[in-house]
């Protein structure tokens, strides 16, 4: 379901065509509006998911797909409902579990004799999971399984509570085989939200840019600095010229080039084999090493 269609999902449904009716824009917000019109979308019963499932899963019919996507967004909603705490938009999350949804409906085996959401639930929790991960925050964290089977715990009270209260952390940790330390420090990561730069400080009266270490050095270490570049680069100009011209120039634009040249390059403008010039140039950089330490 791409961002364009954001504000006319779920549109209007009609039994017989199985048709999108955009909704008009009022004075409701978009998620009202959604699930207003989300309301006027029967549920589908047993029979006739059964009969839309086989009809898609067979015939591979368009229309059998999207009565089944409109027909369980109900269940869709009330999955994204759960993670309204961690205060990503309620229409985002709604967004990506529909995405979950079509996933499950496009694998889904209705020979399994199970309903469709008993299936694709799990396919919706784990777009909203993956969509909550990459959002959290502006840098983005590493989401390795261990994170994710953490993340995903949180949503059980004992879970919650350990990493919020620190209580429970210690059997919580060995539930996933990890110290508490491991799971306090992969679960905060998840609690804390980013605070934008332009807020104010604690302190009051300045805004938190203003308390970051400038990105340059004091003048002394530049000084400092520069005087040791200079100092390198005298070195590696004495240890040059003690290089035949030959070598000297193999090094020149093998190494120090912003373009270098390759192997064949050098050997043909030499006149020389390709293994000759890596033996120069072996040779060369071990008699530069030398005069430099």
């Amino acid at each position: 379901m791409a961002n364009s269609d954001q504000e006319q999902l779920p549109a209007t449904f009609n039994p017989k065509s199985t048709a999108l009716t955009p909704y008009q824009r009022g004075e409701l917000s978009p998620l009202d509006m959604w699930y207003r019109e989300l309301r006027q979308i029967p549920k589908l019963d047993r029979e006739e998911e059964a009969r839309l499932t086989k009809k898609w899963a067979e015939e591979k019919d368009l229309q059998a797909a999207q009565s089944l996507l409109l027909g369980n967004l109900h269940a869709v909603a009330a999955i994204a409902r759960e993670y309204r705490h961690f205060g990503l938009p309620e229409m985002d999350l709604i967004q990506e579990g529909t995405i979950g949804l079509m996933k499950a409906i496009h694998r889904f085996d209705p020979s399994r004799g199970f309903r469709l959401m008993t299936y694709a639930s799990w396919w919706v929790r784990a777009a909203i999971h993956d969509y909550i991960l990459k959002s959290w925050s502006i840098v983005k964290m590493g989401t390795n399984k261990m994170q994710r089977r953490v993340f995903a715990g949180l949503k059980k009270a004992k879970h919650a509570i350990a990493a919020i209260e620190g209580r429970l952390d210690e059997e919580v940790a060995n539930e996933y085989g990890i110290t508490e330390q491991e799971f306090q420090n992969i679960a905060s990561s998840f609690l804390q939200r980013d605070v934008s730069l332009d807020s104010e400080s604690e302190e009051g009266g300045s805004t938190m840019v203003m308390a970051l270490p400038s990105p340059e050095l004091p003048p002394e270490e530049q000084v400092l600095n520069a005087d040791w570049a200079s100092h390198q680069q005298g070195l590696l100009h004495q240890a040059m010229q003690k290089l035949s011209d030959r070598d000297r120039l193999i090094i020149q634009r093998r190494h120090l080039s912003e373009e270098p040249d390759t192997l064949k390059d050098l050997a043909e403008e030499l006149g020389i084999s390709i293994e000759r010039v890596r033996q120069l140039e072996a040779r060369a950089m071990k008699k530069l090493k030398a005069s430099l330490t």
